[in-house]
């Protein structure tokens, strides 16, 4: 217990200095490196680990942590989501054998759940270490109390009072000469995010190595469905992709379409609705297991997969044409992106309906996660830009507006671009330089926030105050 508190309190004034009121670049990977080694030493110091497999999840972690000092793009956001996932799937496919989708959702909600059960235990036994009843007298425990409490509601009254009177203000200017510059609101944020911190993520750690391995839960035994049902809908859904697919090869890739269609129209358009349909296919496919099997069943559903293979053709297809018309853009390379992982999903899932016994949930999960990080390490407004500055030298369009996106990535490209366009388009050019001087101008930046992009951006700036 002690090496948990003192770890989680290290960690938290980590997170306080290098995170909190601060853009984020580096200082992720500075945060989440010794985080990942802290996890790791208590799960094998209370020998947690009973997978070591699960322990690459470490890798993506990190990674997608470096990114940020790296990139400056939108998958950013995107990460924030991602990196706590990774971690609570890092915990369950180290700690448990998992069988399913369903069990693992469970086992996330249980371990971001529980642990609040635990905060006050946690905050006893801190309290038990740091003030111990023999060792010191009851009224001086009392009076650390009090000064703990009294401290920091003091600083932030004096603040108030020396923001809202200047005569006060002078009074006490020769204390508050050091720190004139920090504001009330960041000192609060600082406290908060402090103390939730230490608190949840202390519990937490506290949860995984004493308690999460002995929560287990009945696990229900699942009767196979009878086949009926599963067999009529890929049946009839088989018949429907049959003419469809039909209906593509002939005239998307033959171009022979109806009188009264438009062939630029009809190929721009659909591409989403078709990916959700694949993704509709392979959560049939997979339900189809769950039910007895029958040859039936096997034969429909390989065809499945073919039928929704050359559905994904044609998705991918019509995404092209579609930007070879309109430029490129973030959400038509996640299209791509997607559309490309929904195809090698296909290979595993063949497997998986020849075979029930392989391990279709692993094989799932590494391939969304391998493909998830490959996009993360290659800079995407870089594609992007490019891919739309040479549309634009063959094509003559292009659209400035979406490119000034308030990232780095793609400055020093705009650069160059500013130029080109200065003869044929001086307004679009002229709001180019408008936006890349606004952006030089924001290029201040602290070590513990050190991000590539922002860097080469200032390097290359010819902005001067």
């Amino acid at each position: 217990m002690k090496k948990i508190m003192i770890g989680t309190l290290l960690l938290c004034i980590l997170h306080a200095i290098i995170i909190v009121n601060r853009n984020l670049g580096i200082n992720v990977f500075l945060f989440n490196f010794p985080l990942v080694i802290f996890i790791l030493l208590n799960l094998k110091e209370n020998k947690c680990i009973k997978n070591k497999k699960g322990l690459v999840l470490m890798i993506p972690i990190l990674i997608l942590s470096l990114t940020y000092g790296i990139y400056d793009n939108d998958l950013k956001y995107l990460n924030s989501i991602a990196i706590p996932t990774l971690y609570l799937l890092w915990y369950i496919f180290t700690m448990k054998k998992m069988d399913g989708i369903i069990d693992i959702l469970i086992e996330i909600l249980n371990i971001m759940i529980k642990p609040l059960n635990a905060i006050g235990n946690y905050a006893k036994e801190c309290k038990n270490l740091i003030i111990k009843d023999k060792e010191i007298p009851e009224r001086t425990k009392q009076i650390i109390k009090s000064v703990f409490i009294i401290t920091p509601i003091i600083i932030i009254v004096l603040l108030l009072l020396s923001s809202a009177d200047s005569i006060f203000n002078n009074i006490f200017s020769s204390f508050f000469e050091k720190y004139k510059n920090i504001s009330v609101e960041n000192i609060m944020i600082q406290v908060i995010s402090f103390g939730l911190l230490f608190f949840y993520l202390g519990s937490t750690i506290l949860f995984l190595s004493k308690e999460y391995l002995e929560d287990k839960r009945v696990k229900k035994q699942h009767q196979k469905k009878d086949p009926l049902t599963i067999s009529l809908l890929i049946t009839i859904l088989n018949v429907i992709y049959m003419i469809f697919d039909a209906i593509q090869i002939n005239s998307l890739l033959l171009h022979r379409v109806a009188i009264g269609f438009n062939y630029a129209e009809y190929a721009r358009s659909g591409f989403f609705q078709l990916m959700w349909i694949s993704i509709i296919n392979l959560i049939i496919l997979l339900s189809s297991k769950k039910t007895e099997e029958t040859k039936w069943i096997k034969v429909m559903s390989l065809g499945m997969v073919l039928l929704t293979l050359i559905i994904i053709i044609s998705s991918f297809y019509r995404m092209y044409l579609y930007e070879q018309a309109y430029g490129y853009t973030f959400l038509r390379l996640g299209v791509y992106t997607i559309l490309a992982t929904e195809g090698i999903l296909l290979l595993p899932t063949v497997f998986y309906i020849l075979n029930s016994k392989v391990n279709i949930l692993k094989y799932y999960a590494s391939i969304i996660i391998i493909i998830y990080t490959l996009i993360n390490i290659v800079s995407v407004d870089t594609i992007i830009t490019t891919n739309n500055i040479n549309r634009y030298k063959s094509t003559g369009k292009i659209d400035i507006y979406y490119l000034m996106n308030s990232n780095y990535d793609n400055i020093n490209q705009l650069r160059k671009l500013e130029k080109k366009l200065e003869k044929k388009q001086p307004y679009d050019a002229n709001q180019l330089r408008i936006y890349i001087e606004k952006m030089d101008k924001r290029n201040e930046i602290d070590w513990v926030e050190f991000n590539l992009a922002k860097w080469n951006a200032q390097k290359n700036s010819t902005w001067k105050e």
